[in-house]
């Protein structure tokens, strides 16, 4: 017997309806993004002779080439029925009227071959957290007597105007002085080491533990014996749920203290594992202290809403610890420390 389900295809108005509706709704959030650097129609998109009605497009510089053969167009510029390339901006070139787009073309592949080194030198010291060796991506057509030279796709979380204004407004300057007759020093094309920065991973949890220690090695017996403290601090606190693990992380755990709260019971645990009497293996008592790895709490535990802490807060709460009138949630997280890592 044959189990294979049957399939109904749409008709071409379903397919149609469908279609529009959601482009529609992909390309709301780019649309209006478009529309915080003007209205549609001073966005309304063209090339010479012909019209294109369904690209919003900021172009606030053009250089026109000495010899009068090409126009280099610095925009931003988005396709209202291509939400999935998002908005791009960079180096359009233009073939004017009466030159052979062939030898122009090859015109606008050397001048991006002689200015992307410096471009992207500038670009990656104006924003120090991105590197730009890997964003420009290259034209797939050379439709309508234009090339692209290159562009860049404008991040979702990147603002359009301090990013996409700002960087072409950079790229033409630096082709500013290229097409002037300056010639840039050549060099390899530069390229930034960023790190991909992760929080609440299993590493993130390792580094923490590894940040209580009272050595510079950490290899000694209150360095051992504080991390045990520690977990069993973990094991106890999820017990008296005042932290629960977040399973939908790799490794986190979500207080249901407020900031002040969680803040007081971070604070009396390194209290309690600062003053902890061990001896050392040589039987010297140990004095060094270790201070409270704010960074390393950040990745590894979550507020009470389930959003990620900043340190500086919960150090500036910490401060409340000391504070009380009476002393007495001062008092209160000391026992209570004292009552969770008892033997």
């Amino acid at each position: 017997m044959n189990n294979v389900p049957t399939l109904i295809p749409f008709s071409d108005e379903s397919n149609d309806y469908y279609c529009n509706k959601f482009i529609a709704e992909a390309s709301e959030f780019y649309e209006d993004k478009m529309l915080e650097l003007g209205t549609r129609e001073e966005l309304h998109a063209s090339v010479p002779c012909v019209d294109l009605p369904e690209h919003l497009c900021y172009n606030p510089f053009s250089i026109k080439s000495d010899d009068g053969h090409r126009m280099y167009q610095f925009l931003i510029e988005y396709h209202t029925r291509r939400p999935s390339e998002g908005i791009y901006y960079g180096c359009r070139g233009i073939t004017l009227k009466g030159h052979d787009h062939s030898e122009e073309i090859k015109q606008f592949r050397d001048d991006w071959r002689n200015v992307k080194a410096e471009l992207c030198t500038v670009l990656n010291n104006t924003f120090p957290k991105k590197d730009f060796s890997h964003r420009f991506k290259m034209t797939d057509n050379a439709n309508d007597q234009t090339y692209w030279l290159f562009w860049i796709s404008l991040g979702e979380d990147e603002d359009i105007r301090e990013v996409g204004v700002r960087a072409i407004t950079i790229i033409r300057n630096v082709f500013g002085r290229y097409l002037k007759g300056e010639k840039f020093v050549s060099k390899n094309m530069p390229c930034k080491k960023l790190n991909d920065e992760t929080a609440f991973t299993n590493e993130c949890y390792d580094e923490l533990v590894s940040k209580i220690r009272f050595s510079r090695s950490g290899n000694d017996v209150k360095t051992e014996i504080s991390r045990m403290m520690f977990r069993r601090f973990m094991e106890n606190a999820e017990k008296q749920k005042f932290i629960t693990r977040n399973e939908n992380y790799e490794k986190a755990w979500q207080t249901s203290l407020s900031n002040v709260e969680f803040a007081r019971m971070l604070g009396a645990l390194f209290v309690f594992l600062n003053d902890m009497k061990v001896e050392g293996r040589e039987k010297k008592k140990i004095e060094n202290k270790t201070p409270i790895p704010w960074s390393s709490i950040d990745k590894v535990f979550l507020n009470k809403d389930g959003l990620a802490f900043n340190g500086n807060i919960l150090k500036t709460q910490l401060n409340t610890f000391y504070g009380d009138k009476d002393g007495s949630r001062k008092s209160f997280w000391e026992e209570k420390m004292k009552e969770m890592l008892a033997g």
